[in-house]
């Protein structure tokens, strides 16, 4: 091989200047490049002592990255020296090339940083079917070495740091995730929430001027002990959803007084749920009634009765059960972690039922109470439907191009609603589309699907209540106006939560103190019980209204956290999780 035929070569596999190029031999599907190393002398690792006293030669073969898609395998010959030194116990020098490979290594340094790469940016079995066809070979547990050997660097020095917990295992297991909130990015991964962990981190960074946390009572205890010289800073997210629990408690309290509102009953829907039988349209007038005398015994089927309506009704007396058995014990004076122990339930019902004056009814979300992904795009779809374009693909390939997200089954779902429709109008041109529903409407001189009449539930009524009136529509406007109505508790509570949401979203941290003397003093225990939790947590609620900083990015860097989970199917130990998270592609 002449030399510059090996100049170009090594210009083109980007070899350091003393590595040759001795001879190629190429096949179909890998290239072998024969190299050498003509370094004349080396140095001792033990005296460090240069030695050019040449021993002998060794062969290592070494994988490097693909080139035009074909294997890439460097068969590579090294000198051995003699140390000179007759006091060193080495004698044997072997010339190591830590630039280029590692020692012992099976893999250039630039393959094995691209393997890391590509490990980070899948996962084991994953990478290993993908690596084939890149021009290179490799196993799911080497991608995971690989891994495992990439060091994560030092966090710099934080100012703002977001604190929040993360679930390894749903209701059992917990970490704790730090986030750089001016570098909108994780520096550290724990492998718990105790307050301790994160105590012992934060001494560790005293640098740290401002963290930003949840209303969480163990990380404020860890930021207060840990960094004393931050502010804390609550999420005011979380002040809201703090806000929308205590409603919801007065809410099931007062849950008889909740207006029964009505609804259009979905295509979707059974006559079942709809309160309609099969041979009659009678509905039932007392749900109560109904269910303690539909039979004498709970646990037989009448004549006639479906048997998801008899699995239904015994559901619901078992329940209805549990709630008496709460009522009894908290009128006799146990407390609610003495009736969870004896009752063995769960302490979110024992609440609920301690806190409830009549039994709380379940509410059954039924299919079409959800906002849809194809709401947009609802009323275009029905203008090319009246237009004459009756294609589903078509349609699917007109709203996905400007910007719907969602399956082609919610647009057949809701095709076949407005097919159903059209052939019940008779003319397409005499369909409209429900602003507030979004659902197809048919002129008024034409049957119209019944309407079912249900109670509002605590959930639904006291998202009304948190938010802003300007934001909602006429219908909900109505159904707040009716709440209000219902008891005068829910009008002060109604009062309270909007001069709360609207000084929080005007950031007005000087009507703090005022709000919280009136929730002390409304006679509701619930928002009693807030104005308590937010005065031992003062200063960071404060803060809250004034400060920029906020858990946004940290629920989003817990999103990130649960894709890298999901990405290796939740097999990762926490170690690697750890590193795809902090070194993720």
């Amino acid at each position: 091989m002449s030399s510059l035929d090996t100049e170009t070569l090594s210009s083109l596999f980007l070899l350091p200047d003393h590595i040759a190029i001795e001879a190629v031999y190429p096949t179909k599907k890998r290239l072998t490049l024969q190299i050498s190393c003509m370094l004349p002398s080396a140095f001792c690792p033990l005296c460090q002592r240069s030695s050019e006293r040449i021993h002998g030669r060794y062969g290592r073969t070494v994988a490097d990255v693909p080139c035009g898609g074909r294997l890439v395998t460097f068969a590579l010959t090294v000198r051995k020296f003699v140390c000179g030194m007759t006091t060193c116990p080495r004698r044997i020098i072997t010339l190591r090339l830590p630039d280029f490979v590692q020692s012992y290594a099976r893999m250039t340094n630039r393959l094995s940083e691209v393997l890391q790469t590509l490990g980070f940016a899948t996962c084991g079995e994953l990478g290993e079917r993908l690596t084939p066809k890149l021009g290179m070979e490799v196993s799911g547990p080497t991608l995971l070495r690989r891994m495992r050997a990439r060091s994560c660097p030092a966090p710099s020095s934080v100012r703002i740091l977001g604190i929040d917990d993360w679930s390894w295992k749903k209701g059992v297991t917990y970490g704790t995730i730090l986030v750089d909130l001016e570098l909108r990015k994780p520096i550290e991964i724990l492998a718990d929430r105790t307050a301790e962990t994160s105590e012992a981190w934060l001494r560790s960074h005293p640098e740290v001027e401002i963290v930003s946390r949840d209303r969480g009572g163990d990380y404020a205890s860890a930021a207060k002990k840990g960094a004393p010289q931050a502010q804390q800073v609550a999420d005011r997210f979380h002040l809201l959803q703090n806000l929308r629990e205590r409603l919801k408690e007065v809410m099931d309290r007062k849950q008889s007084c909740l207006p029964e509102v009505e609804e259009r009953a979905s295509d979707a829907v059974p006559a079942k749920a709809q309160g309609i039988k099969d041979n009659s349209t009678r509905q039932i007038a007392d749900p109560e009634k109904h269910y303690r005398t539909s039979s004498a015994s709970p646990n037989q089927r009448s004549e006639g009765m479906r048997y998801d309506d008899f699995q239904k009704r015994v559901r619901r007396d078992k329940r209805a059960s549990h709630y008496e058995d709460v009522r009894t014990l908290v009128k006799q004076g146990l407390s609610q972690r003495a009736i969870v122990r004896k009752l063995k339930l769960a302490r979110a019902t024992v609440s609920k039922f301690a806190q409830a004056e009549e039994y709380p009814e379940m509410h059954h979300l039924k299919r079409g109470e959800k906002r849809s992904l194809l709401d947009p795009y609802k009323r275009s779809i029905l203008q090319r439907w009246q237009q004459g374009c009756t294609n589903g693909l078509q349609l699917y390939d007109e709203i996905k191009a400007r910007g719907f997200t969602g399956s082609a089954t919610l647009l057949r779902m809701f095709l076949a609603e407005l097919r159903k429709k059209h052939q019940e109008a008779g003319s397409a041109s005499a369909l409209s589309l429900d602003t507030s529903t979004q659902a197809i409407e048919i002129p008024p001189s034409l049957p119209s699907k019944p309407r079912i009449t249900r109670r509002l539930s605590a959930t639904r009524a006291s998202w009304l209540f948190v938010s802003q009136s300007g934001k909602l529509n006429e219908k909900q406007k109505q159904h707040v106006g009716q709440i209000r109505a219902g008891h005068p508790d829910l009008e002060r509570a109604y009062q309270l939560s909007q001069d709360f949401v609207m000084m929080l979203a005007s950031r007005r941290e000087g009507d703090l103190d005022t709000w919280l003397t009136q929730a002390a003093h409304s006679g509701l225990p619930e928002f009693k019980k807030m104005a308590h939790g937010i005065r031992l947590d003062y200063a960071a609620v404060k803060a809250a209204f004034s400060s920029m900083w906020s858990q946004g990015q940290v629920e989003a860097q817990v999103n990130c956290l649960k894709l890298q989970k999901r990405i290796v199917f939740g097999r990762a130990n926490f170690d690697l999780l750890r590193l795809r998270v902090l070194c993720r592609v």
